[in-house]
């Protein structure tokens, strides 16, 4: 048997999937053998047709093996201060996105020398920020639990910045995530005989030595959905799966 599936603006229909399932189960089957698909077919729902950030996001720039944390793009020690938050959010991502991966060095942005420091991740070619469509967030309170930050339907960067210029920032490469991402509510930097390396330590709880953060800015809205290779890729092992569970029930 041949299937082929039509996919359009990176995502199928609610009524192909239905179709898709009526054909590959027929409506004559047996209770315990639907309660069992059931199951089946809500841990697929689970696979999603877009990408999640379910666990909070780290900040090592690197640790000890070049390797940095996951959607981390880099850190800026200390951050800059003057101008407008969304403006200098992009003026810092922007001298992160002219560095090459694993690029550390020390540069001067609108009037303030920090320690800037490239992830080693991979990230393509990054597109340059822009305040465009910005979105901000400041009035950070004590706590100690993560600050949650929705993603709405797609941004390029996260910038987030803890106690101006006794902190430090953060900027993530959100491109492709949605919904909502976790962040420390504090940070330090991490030094070595006095002098940063790059690395931020996130808590949730206030301790000696880590600044609240103080805002966050969401740059560049995309609008993404999921491109149509990964919408059949996840199409793809949903039914694939389906089909071994038609086999090993024999519906």
């Amino acid at each position: 048997m041949v299937l082929c599936v039509k996919i359009e603006s990176g995502t199928a229909s609610s009524r192909e999937l239905a179709s898709l399932l009526l054909y590959l189960f027929p409506t004559r089957v047996d209770i315990m053998k639907i309660k069992y698909l059931a199951a089946v077919l809500i841990s697929l729902a689970g696979l999603g047709l877009t990408q999640r950030a379910d666990a909070i996001l780290e900040m090592t720039y690197n640790n000890g093996s070049n390797s940095s944390s996951a959607n981390l793009f880099g850190t800026v020690v200390p951050g800059t201060q003057s101008g407008g938050q969304a403006d200098r959010d992009v003026l810092m991502t922007n001298q992160l996105v002219s560095m090459t991966a694993g690029q550390q060095g020390t540069f001067t942005v609108n009037g303030t020398t920090s320690l800037y420091s490239r992830s080693f991740n991979n990230f393509g070619s990054p597109p340059a920020a822009t305040a465009t469509g910005a979105v901000t967030a400041t009035g950070i309170q004590d706590g100690t639990t993560p600050v949650t930050v929705d993603l709405g339907t797609g941004f390029t960067y996260l910038v987030v910045a803890y106690d101006g210029p006794n902190g430090s920032v953060a900027v993530f490469n959100v491109a492709g995530l949605t919904g909502t991402v976790d962040l420390f509510r504090y940070a330090k930097r991490e030094t070595v005989g006095g002098n940063p390396t790059g690395n931020l330590i996130g808590s949730n709880t206030a301790a000696q030595g880590f600044f609240r953060m103080t805002g966050w800015t969401l740059l560049n809205p995309t609008g993404a959905v999921p491109d149509g290779g990964t919408t059949a890729m996840l199409l793809g092992a949903a039914l694939g799966a389906l089909g071994m569970v038609r086999r090993s029930l024999k519906i």
